[in-house]
């Protein structure tokens, strides 16, 4: 484990432990599965693909997703994680793990956190295939001119949380206040 509380891909990987729902208000049914490691994989559908049985959520999962959604600052710190993904994919998320809640950051900063200042797109790229959003929070990440930009759970989604956050918008465009470029 490393010290931002998350695994890197391994070889030999945790297999899943269980998986089950959790309603969260404003947004509808979230899928959760974990392993001994930690969340693995949070989506906005039902995986088709887990092999472990529906159990209950263990509560250090529903507590701060509960105190997310009741509009509570959560960084999920406390959230152990199983992220599985490339070196890169990897640093990518530990950076987004570190954009205070109601703050967002463009792609190109997240690039320069990482210490890849022209990896923009693969930032991305990342941001995409990130199987925890919310708890690794990928849509606090925006488009350079301030704009919302792509999110893999819908725009929709990805305002919504915003919103909760705090995050102020105008004709689509992150005001001020709430942005840092680099």
């Amino acid at each position: 484990m490393t010290a931002e509380g998350t695994t890197p891909h391994q070889p030999d990987q945790a297999p899943v432990a269980g998986w089950s729902t959790f309603e969260a208000p404003g947004l509808g049914t979230l899928w959760l599965v974990w392993t001994d490691v930690g969340l693995l994989q949070l989506s906005f559908h039902r995986p088709d693909d887990v092999d472990a049985l529906e159990v209950e959520v263990p509560e250090s999962f529903t507590k701060p997703l509960t105190r997310y959604f009741n509009g509570e600052p959560e960084g999920f710190e406390e959230v152990a994680l199983d992220l599985r993904g490339t070196d890169f994919q990897t640093r990518v998320w530990q950076a987004l793990r570190r954009i205070p809640w109601g703050h967002v950051r463009t792609y190109g900063g997240i690039a320069q956190d990482i210490g890849s200042p022209r990896a923009m797109r693969a930032v991305g790229q990342a941001n995409h295939v990130n199987a925890i959003p919310i708890v690794v929070p990928c849509h606090r990440v925006v488009e350079a001119g301030h704009h919302l930009g792509g999110y893999g759970g819908g725009r929709e989604r990805k305002q919504f949380l915003l919103e909760l956050e705090g995050v102020r918008f105008h004709e689509g465009i992150v005001q001020p206040g709430q942005l840092e470029l680099f």
